[in-house]
């Protein structure tokens, strides 16, 4: 069971400390909705957590479930970390667009890449069932050249890339990549600002200390030069 031991009251003081907001890094299944209530009655991310025992506080002599609010949502077919914490403030903050808070993916894309389209998710400006995508950050992790000269892939494959967004829009990766003709058949988040899933095994839930959004470095406007006018190895 965690402890809330931020909310306790002070037994010399009898004065209550300084709340700091509870946070959790969690590797999220796919097949679960992150939200508590699903009015479809889903397998929720959340409710497994808390009969787990994440987020238990003493409040006094007692243990109180607290609310546990999860940052930036992941559609149910998305696995990888999802942040969940107490305070809902720093939830938005994180969440905001204008903060510039990066998230990072690994998807598996099925489809044939150009170095044409890529350079379109590295501009911005993709649209999707009349939704405008801003620019992300895409390196393709593993290539295999192709004799046609514009082309990653001569046919229908599946590779590994890695992107990068600010936005955090509903199925933003999935859309993008489908306006362009290509199809993510896996998407795990690995990081979320400073935090990141490293080795959290599936379905677990570890603390992590908080860090404001502004102490935190992995934040900032994504600036990634076309393909074409990069020297060596181009993606």
């Amino acid at each position: 069971i965690q402890l809330d031991l931020a909310s306790e009251i002070s037994r010399n003081t009898g004065t209550a400390k300084a709340r700091v907001p509870v946070v959790y890094a969690v590797h999220k299944l796919p097949g679960e909705v992150v939200t508590e209530n699903d009015p479809q009655n889903r397998p929720s991310m959340i409710k497994r957590l808390m009969q787990g025992g994440v987020g238990m506080r003493r409040v006094g002599t007692k243990l109180q479930q607290m609310h546990l609010k999860p940052i930036g949502r992941l559609d149910i077919p998305t696995e990888g970390l999802c942040l969940v914490t107490n305070d809902g403030e720093f939830a938005r903050e994180m969440e905001l667009p204008e903060n510039q808070v990066h998230r990072v993916y690994r998807a598996r894309v099925h489809g044939r890449l150009t170095s044409a389209k890529l350079n379109r998710i590295r501009s911005g400006g993709v649209r999707f069932n009349d939704v405008r995508y801003g620019p992300m950050k895409v390196a393709v992790e593993k290539t295999r050249r192709s004799k046609q000269r514009d082309s990653l892939y001569s046919s229908p494959t599946n590779t590994w890339v890695q992107i990068t967004s600010t936005e955090g829009k509903n199925r933003q990766i999935r859309n993008v990549f489908e306006a362009l003709g290509v199809t993510v058949t896996r998407l795990i988040r690995i990081s979320y600002g400073d935090y990141t899933l490293q080795t959290i095994p599936p379905g677990i839930a570890i603390p992590v200390p908080y860090k404001p959004v502004k102490q935190q470095k992995a934040r900032g406007a994504l600036l990634q030069k076309p393909a074409q006018q990069r020297k060596g190895k181009s993606f």
